[in-house]
Parts: structure tokens; C-alpha cells; sequence
């Protein structure tokens, strides 16, 4: 659909001045204090957010003067998203409330980071790509709507050096890919792709980033190889580049071509639209055309330079009732081609994963499964395995055949990593867990959520999930978490010198607070954390609106994200968009979103030629509504706006006295939403959809339809 682009400037203003990193609308909840005659405190704190698991942490406080001496820490470590590094030893967690290594041989966790506030506005953390090795790792810190600054950090000293300041945000990618040692890493930025050895960066002996640049296109135009060789596309050629080449002959980047040309593509490669990956020897390829194309290349025998590529295999992707979002692909070590892909359900939005080989001629393709879920396939370093969630089941497929291997039943997992080929870990709601594939023994690491916690006869800290009979028990001074058998217990609240409760709040990120009463000396009430009972002045709603009125590009990704939020939007219609589009009419209607009224004629309403009696408008909305009920079964809501916009008063009256109201586009709770030719960072506007949502969210708004506005 020609979404029309019409963000208001009120909208960003107001998103620059309340920006949070990450935002999202939440509901934050206390429970369960337990006081220990030391003033210390043990709290459970809820996180509802739009869009991203719930899930509880246990928090440790220190009471002084009424209040929380210094900011509450968290204990349990919720597995937002791992990484494992430093040669299969450790294991990166991050989660809103901060950053904790999971170290295997001792059996430890440790925190890096923890967060000073509750992070009201917060979505999982942001995406960021880890050298293998795990001394570095490049991020985006955001700036701005749609720009952040890429940057490479230094994990041991924290210390951060800025690759690009004006980055396209995203809280998916990060235009950067490190080579397999994890010693160097390939960076985008203005529309080139540049080499970087961060070793030799932070030293301040790095040569100029002019002379580093490898060649034109996104990230995407690039792969690093086993090898350590990248495989890079210019346009339609191929190219096989050697890292040394980048030293010997980068100062000469500008009249010599980097690399050695390996081939040829029948067509134009495009790195902001397409995607590619490469078998171990460079003589396979698949490239995905704006994920609609599915191409499968091999490089002719004995052919050198420019040769075209052999094409095995190229049609469209067809899966029945879904569209893609994502694809990735791999060879398995007999050397078949594997496709995996993230899909949506056309409609509802609902996301899949589904897996796809193609024979080595090319010329047949069979689907493995396509299974719900929203965490994707994960691939064994050795691609032996694969590894898929879905509701509170994981499979493991061996990929020899793609026969069932192992399945685990019990707890769903929202993120999955492969420690090694013959270990996965997985984060799942209740706690982190280590599975051997070898002799499908698993292990528990430590607790992911908790809903109770209080301290045993040896003062340390017994954490209860409520649905294992097992409790965790916390030895904080060493790290350590075991599993022992312990007796509920009941909440203590009242030491000789303070009562700890749970109260109302006027700040309305939070459903409670939680109150620290003073009961000795100068009898006072404070909550714990100041900022939890602040009064908070907050825009209540907003409305994100599309004017279905020319074509239907971005739908099935709107409302994918809309699912993925759980929230609904307006869709203005006119009577061209029904005729020509009356499948992606019927998705929009079936699901759930608000469906109100333009005119049946893209046509404008204000030149007094166009109609010349009082009913004009009442038989183009009526023919517009009976236009939409037999193409969808639905009825439309009884909103509307003219054609461009444009109305005078008596267009306005004339539409009231059919029974519709008009909706004014310069109400500032209006956000209208569009794609067309406008651009944002190079993508089209609805690509960064999600970024507007957590901009609403942010200002403290919730998404409503129009019908709702209040």
C-alpha cells in the first residue's frame, strides 16, 4: 500500500525530547519483599512490555535511612540474548537490567554490568555482533529516530571507539561481520565497506580508513569464508579477496581493484535489497533477490575472470498463506544446500520457521518443516544439527538425513546458542541449561526468573521459579548456583527497625512501589526507589494510521510487526486499493486492525467541478462500504478522511450527515505511517516501523485505533 508519509513534526520533536534507548510501552510490578535483621531486602520485580517476553527478576537491596542505600542489584539473569566466546569457555548474557559472562570450567556466573534505574521504556538489548574471541564487540548506540552510531568496544576496559556517527538503526542488525578467528572484522558506512583490526585500532597504529575501504555496497554485498578469505559482489561480478591484499594493496584502492574476480552473476547484485552466502570452497552460491528469488549459482569448471555462473536453480519462494521475512542458508558437510527462513503468516503476522535443501543439481527442493516459532533455526558450528523451538518443545534434526535427533520438553526457550558441536545451551523462561547431544544428559547453569526468594539458615539466598520442586540456592559471594531441595518460606516484612510493603504509585509505568516504613527514630514512608512512586505526566495514546490507497508494498511486514507488538493500527481504504488488491483487503480486515474510509476515488473533493449535488459524498462513502463488505464480509468503521486530505467544511458535513466522522490528520495523537518514495536511511518508511512503535511508546503512549482515541 502507498502508505502516505505524514509524520508529523510534533512527533519527532516529542520523540526527541523524551528518547529512551529502546523503548517500549511497559507495566511494572513488585512482589514478595523479604527483610533480614542486616536491612537487606530481597524484591520480586514483574517486567511487562509490549513486544518482548515477561518474566520476573529477583533484586537485592541494602536499606538506609528508609531507603535503598544504592540501587538494587539483579540476581537472576534472564537470557534475553547469549553469545558464546573466547573459544567455547564463556557464555555472553544480556538482559535489560545488564551484561553477565557464564564461565563453564568454574561453574560461574559474574555480572559485568548492572543497571543503576528499572529501565521503564525497554525492549530485549540491542543486537550486537561478538568476536569469536570476545574482546570486542560492535554495537549501535542510538541517537536519534533512525540513526545510532556504530561502534566498536573493547570488552575488558569498556573503552569505545566510534566507526560511523550517523548508522541506520535497527534492533536487529548491525552492519558489521567479523572473520571466523575473530581478529578482524568488515564494517558499512556512507555506502562502502570498509576492513578494520581493532587490535591494531585501539593501539592508535591503524592506518586510515580511506585507505581500508574494500569496495561499494552494504555489509551485505560481503561474506567472510572459512578460509579467512571474503567473497565480495560488485554489481555482477564476483570477487575473492585475501585479507593481506587489504594491507599490500589498500593505499592503491582507488585505481586497483581489491580482490580477484571469480565470476560473474546474471544480474545486478543489489546489498540493500539482496542477500548471498558461499559454500566452503567459493564454488557454490545462493543468492536471494529482495526475498522473493531464490537463486542457486555454481562457479563452471575450469573457468577463470569474468565467467558467468552456472544456474542450478532460480525461482520465486513459495510457501501457501505466508510471506518471508528472513532467510539464511548453509552447506552441510556432504555438500548440500540448506535454506532456512523466517515467515509470517499473511493476516495475522504470526511468525514461522521453516528449512528447505537443494539437491546438488539443483533442480529440486524439499521442505524439511516449517514449524511456529519466533527464535529461528540455530546451525551446529560442524552443521551436523539444527536446532528449533516451538511453544515449550526444542527438536534437534540431524542434518545427514533431517531425521528428529533429540527433543526437549518442558519450558520454552526464548534464545538458543551452540556452545561447541556437541553442546547447546538453552535460555529458557525458568533457567539457563547446558543439553549434551553425545549422551542427551542436560544440565541446569542457573535461573533464569524467579517469582520468590529469602534467606536459608546459612544466610544465603534461596530462589523459588514456583513451578520446580528443586530450589536454586545463590552463593553471591562466589557466584555459584545449585540445585537442593528447600522448604518454602513465608515473606518476613518487619525487622526492630523497618516494614517493607507493597503500595500504590502514581507513576504510571509502575502497577505498585515498593514502601520502606521507618519504624524506629524519625518515623517516616519512602518507597525504596524514588523514581517508582514519581507522579509521571504522559501522552495516554496515540494512533498509527496507513491510507490504503495505491499499492500494497509493506503490508505483510506491518502487520508481522503489529503481531510481533501486539497492537492494532487504522487503515484508511479507497475504492481503487479494494478493486485492485481484494486479497491484501481481505488480510487487513481478517486481521483485526481498524478499517475506516477515504472515498471510492482517488479524486479531490474540494474542486467544486468534480460534483455538482448534495449527496456526492454519501454515495461515494456508501459505495466505498458496500465495495468492502463483499470483498471482505467486514463493515467499515464510520471514520473517514478525504482524498489528500483535502476538505472544506461543507465536504465535512456532508460526510456527518451520512454518518461518518471526519478524521482531522492534524490531531498530534495521529501518526500517519507511509512508504511510497519516501526513504528514511535509505529504506523505505514501513522497513523502520518497528523504530516509530518504540518512538509512541516511548513519549509513555499507548496504540489504540482511531475508534479509541479518547
Amino acid at each position: 500500500m502507498n502508505f502516505n508519509c505524514r509524520i508529523r513534526k510534533l512527533f519527532f520533536s516529542l520523540c526527541a525530547a523524551l528518547f529512551f534507548c529502546g523503548p517500549f510501552f511497559a507495566e511494572i510490578t513488585f512482589s514478595s519483599p523479604n527483610l533480614n535483621d542486616d536491612d537487606e531486602v530481597l524484591f520480586s520485580l514483574n517486567h511487562k512490555i509490549s513486544g518482548s517476553t515477561e518474566y520476573t527478576t529477583i533484586f537485592k537491596g541494602n536499606i538506609k535511612d528508609g531507603r535503598a542505600e544504592k540501587f538494587p542489584q539483579a540476581l537472576t539473569c534472564f537470557p534475553e540474548r547469549m553469545a558464546v566466546f573466547g573459544g567455547a569457555k564463556k557464555l555472553l548474557v544480556r538482559n535489560r537490567y545488564g551484561r553477565a559472562v557464564y564461565d563453564f570450567s568454574e561453574k560461574k556466573l559474574s555480572w559485568l554490568s548492572r543497571s543503576s534505574v528499572i529501565p521503564e521504556n525497554a525492549a530485549c538489548p540491542l543486537p550486537a555482533e561478538i568476536s569469536a574471541t570476545g574482546k570486542w564487540y560492535c554495537d549501535i548506540e542510538r541517537k536519534e529516530v533512525f540513526k545510532g552510531r556504530l561502534q566498536v568496544t573493547e570488552t575488558s576496559s569498556g573503552k569505545r571507539i566510534v566507526l560511523n556517527e550517523n548508522t541506520p538503526f535497527s534492533y536487529s542488525n548491525v552492519p558489521v561481520k567479523w572473520a571466523p578467528d575473530g581478529n578482524n572484522f568488515l564494517y558499512e558506512k556512507d555506502g562502502a565497506i570498509y576492513y578494520c583490526n581493532p587490535d591494531l585500532l585501539f593501539k592508535g597504529v591503524l592506518i586510515q580508513e580511506e585507505f581500508r575501504k574494500v569496495g561499494e555496497g552494504t555489509i551485505h554485498n560481503v561474506v567472510w569464508n572459512d578460509t579467512g578469505t571474503i567473497t565480495y559482489i560488485s554489481k555482477d561480478l564476483i570477487f575473492q579477496v585475501d585479507v593481506k591484499e587489504l594491507w599490500t594493496l589498500g593505499l592503491y584502492g582507488e585505481f586497483i581493484q581489491i580482490g580477484k574476480i571469480i565470476g560473474r552473476l546474471p544480474h545486478q547484485f543489489d546489498g540493500s535489497a539482496d542477500r548471498f552466502w558461499v559454500n566452503k570452497d567459493g564454488s557454490e552460491f545462493i543468492v536471494i533477490r529482495g526475498d522473493e528469488v531464490v537463486s542457486y549459482y555454481k562457479r563452471k569448471a575450469n573457468e577463470e575472470g569474468g565467467a558467468f555462473v552456472q544456474i542450478l536453480y532460480s525461482r520465486s519462494f513459495s510457501e501457501s498463506g505466508m510471506i518471508p521475512l528472513k532467510f539464511d542458508a548453509f552447506w552441510t558437510n556432504m555438500g548440500e544446500a540448506v535454506l532456512c527462513a523466517k515467515l509470517a503468516k499473511i493476516g495475522s503476522g504470526q511468525q514461522f520457521s521453516a528449512l528447505y535443501t537443494i539437491n546438488s543439481n539443483g533442480r529440486k527442493t524439499r521442505r524439511v518443516f516449517v514449524k511456529d516459532t519466533h527464535n529461528g533455526i540455530s546451525i551446529s558450528p560442524d552443521k551436523m544439527f539444527v536446532a528449533i523451538t516451538t511453544g515449550e518443545n526444542t527438536y534437534i534434526y540431524t542434518v545427514k538425513d533431517f531425521s528428529l535427533y533429540h527433543q526437549i520438553n518442558g519450558e520454552r526457550v526464548v534464545s538458543l546458542v551452540w556452545r561447541d558441536n556437541g553442546n547447546l545451551i538453552l535460555g529458557g523462561l525458568r533457567n539457563v541449561t547446558k543439553l549434551t547431544l553425545t549422551d542427551y544428559s542436560s544440565e541446569i547453569l542457573f535461573a533464569s526468573s524467579a517469582k520468590k526468594s529469602w534467606w536459608n539458615e546459612d544466610g544465603q539466598i534461596v530462589l523459588a521459579n514456583g513451578v520446580d520442586k528443586n530450589k536454586f540456592v545463590l552463593n553471591e559471594a562466589e557466584g555459584k548456583w545449585s540445585l537442593q531441595e528447600e522448604l518454602d518460606k513465608k515473606n518476613v516484612m518487619q525487622n526492630s527497625r523497618y516494614r517493607v510493603f507493597c503500595g500504590s504509585t502514581r507513576n504510571s509505568f509502575f502497577a505498585n512501589s515498593l514502601y520502606v516504613r521507618t519504624l524506629a527514630g524519625k518515623i517516616t514512608t519512602l518507597p525504596l526507589i524514588p523514581r517508582s512512586a514519581a507522579l509521571n505526566s504522559v501522552n495516554n495514546q496515540a494512533s498509527l494510521v496507513f491510507d490504503a490507497d495505491e499499492n500494497p508494498d509493506g503490508l505483510n511486514s506491518v502487520l508481522a510487526v503489529c503481531n510481533n507488538y501486539g497492537i492494532k493500527c487504522t487503515f484508511f481504504f479507497n475504492g481503487e486499493f479494494i478493486r485492485r488488491y481484494p486479497d491484501e483487503s481481505k488480510e487487513i480486515a481478517k486481521s483485526g486492525h481498524e478499517c475506516a474510509a477515504i472515498f471510492f476515488n482517488n479524486i479531490d473533493l474540494t474542486n467544486k467541478a468534480v460534483y455538482g449535488d448534495t449527496k456526492f459524498i454519501a454515495k461515494g462513502l456508501a459505495r466505498l462500504e458496500d465495495e468492502f463488505f463483499q470483498t471482505t464480509g467486514s463493515e467499515l468503521s464510520l471514520f473517514w478522511h478525504a482524498p489528500f486530505n483535502k476538505a472544506d467544511e461543507k465536504i465535512k458535513a456532508e460526510g456527518a450527515a451520512a454518518g461518518y466522522s471526519y478524521i482531522d490528520y492534524d490531531d498530534p495523537r495521529i501518526i500517519t505511517i507511509g512508504a511510497g518514495k519516501t526513504k528514511v536511511s535509505g529504506a523505505v518508511l514501513y522497513e523502520k516501523f518497528d523504530l516509530i512503535i518504540n518512538e509512541v511508546f516511548a513519549t509513555g503512549a499507548d496504540v489504540v485505533t482511531i475508534s479509541r482515541l479518547r
